[in-house]
């Protein structure tokens, strides 16, 4: 304190007044600041107690119990996997002298069961197949016996062999070096990756049939799911299409990520109604269409980041509370009579309609504003069709496996590859949705077309 009083007292009377005046000002604005944030608690403080009674305090229900209150509660009956309706093999153990004195034992007098389960190892198990060939004189010609029922014609890898590898690949998302050691360490057998690609694409070449019934089906199904991500075949883009229900599931790999891959599949016009998100090569399409509100949503929590201003956050939350109507209006549809519905869904169009008019000044609303109006009745197409979803999640499921594979290999090295990779997944997505035992099923299709036999056998 000293030396600064003795440089102000030997400071110019100038300086000091320039001081002075800066202090000043610092304080001033210092004032306006605190009074500014003085006026804005007390508009808080006021509206509080409204908003607080308004909106209660939830307590959460996902908060985790304490170590103590962890399982059932006390006094309930365990729970326990459950015995074996049958057993295979027993085994006994006992004693004839005892292990410590060695005297002499008699009978039992108990008898400790104990119930274990285990897996059998795996072997390979070879088989030599005959087919007796004759000769008829009427005929005069000679007749081969009919192929076993098992028997994969030229093969020299069993059915379920193949089939382990179409489910270890397409489904549990394995490469094929994985799927080669599994097979050397646990069954015994050798077989090299290259082999596994090769076999795998000609088996889904037998059951491309099986395939086509699927695209049949979602082209004449009353709604689907279309949705596409990115893939590669050989390094060079290419994309993966999904068009999916809650029973059917088809894939198809394409080198173009334009509308003429959804004409060619389901057609224009196609049958039924169409969920896709926004992605414009959907538009050229002729048939009516659902827009994904989870892609809206998200879209305009993008747009809102972290600390939105304030000309986005009024109009988002009007529209959050325009949204909310709509799928509670929906909810309510049998419990309103038909008119009183029809009603109600006019004024959400109405208000809907007034929200995208209207002018904003943000530049994401001018933009999502163009966008409101002109799916309008693409995004509201749920209240006029009971039991239409509302969004686009059943595609979104069914493209994760496809992704997570993606992830985990380098996807595709051949067109062939991709058709393969397309086809199965086809049919394995597809027997899942109808829950149906993919290995069974598809082992008796294969067997059923690699000997040439007439006729489908999935889905009849």
């Amino acid at each position: 304190m000293d030396t600064k009083r003795r440089l102000l007292l030997d400071a110019e009377k100038e300086k000091l007044v320039d001081t002075i005046l800066d202090q000043e000002q610092q304080i001033e604005k210092l004032r306006q600041e605190n009074d500014r944030l003085r006026n804005k608690l007390e508009k808080i403080e006021k509206i509080l107690p409204e908003i607080t009674k308004r909106y209660p305090k939830r307590e959460s229900k996902s908060k985790s119990k304490p170590p103590s209150q962890w399982g059932r509660k006390a006094g309930h009956k365990g729970c326990t996997r459950s015995k074996p309706d049958h057993i295979e093999r027993e085994v006994e153990q006992s004693l004839s002298h005892c292990p410590n004195c060695t005297h002499q034992l008699g009978s039992p007098v108990e008898t400790v069961e104990h119930i274990q389960e285990d897996i059998i190892p795996a072997r390979v198990e070879v088989t030599r197949f005959k087919r007796h060939c004759y000769w008829c004189s009427h005929c005069q010609t000679i007749l081969t016996a009919p192929y076993a029922p098992d028997q994969v014609p030229c093969g020299y890898l069993g059915p379920r062999t193949l089939l382990s590898m179409v489910l270890l690949k397409f489904y549990h998302g394995l490469p094929g070096n994985k799927i080669r050691d599994i097979f050397r360490d646990f069954c015994g057998l050798t077989v090299s990756e290259g082999a596994i690609t090769q076999a795998l694409q000609r088996l889904a070449t037998f059951l491309k049939t099986e395939q086509d019934i699927i695209l049949d089906a979602i082209r004449k199904a009353a709604y689907k799911h279309g949705d596409e991500t990115g893939w590669k075949v050989n390094g060079v883009n290419h994309w993966l299409w999904a068009f999916v229900n809650d029973h059917w599931a088809f894939f198809d790999i394409h080198r173009s990520r334009g509308s003429r891959v959804p004409i060619a599949l389901i057609g224009s016009p196609y049958q039924g109604i169409l969920i896709t998100d926004f992605f414009n090569a959907y538009d050229c399409l002729c048939g009516a269409q659902q827009k994904c509100l989870v892609h809206l949503r998200r879209e305009i929590h993008r747009c809102r980041g972290n600390d939105p201003p304030d000309d986005f956050v009024k109009p988002e939350k009007k529209f959050k509370r325009l949204l909310a109507d709509a799928l509670r209006l929906e909810k309510l549809r049998a419990k309103l009579t038909a008119l009183v519905y029809k009603r109600r869904v006019r004024l959400i169009h109405k208000r809907w309609v007034d929200f995208a008019s209207d002018t904003y000044s943000n530049k994401d609303w001018q933009r999502l504003s163009k966008r409101l109006l002109q799916y309008e009745n693409e995004i509201l197409l749920f209240l006029d069709v009971p039991g239409l979803p509302s969004d686009n999640n059943a595609a979104e499921r069914m493209i994760r496996p496809h992704v997570i594979i993606r992830n985990r290999s380098f996807q595709n090295r051949t067109i062939n590859g991709a058709f393969a990779h397309s086809t199965l997944t086809s049919l394995i997505h597809t027997l899942r949705l109808q829950n149906k035992q993919p290995f069974p099923l598809l082992q008796s299709a294969y067997l059923h077309h690699r000997q040439g036999l007439v006729g489908n056998v999935l889905f009849n």
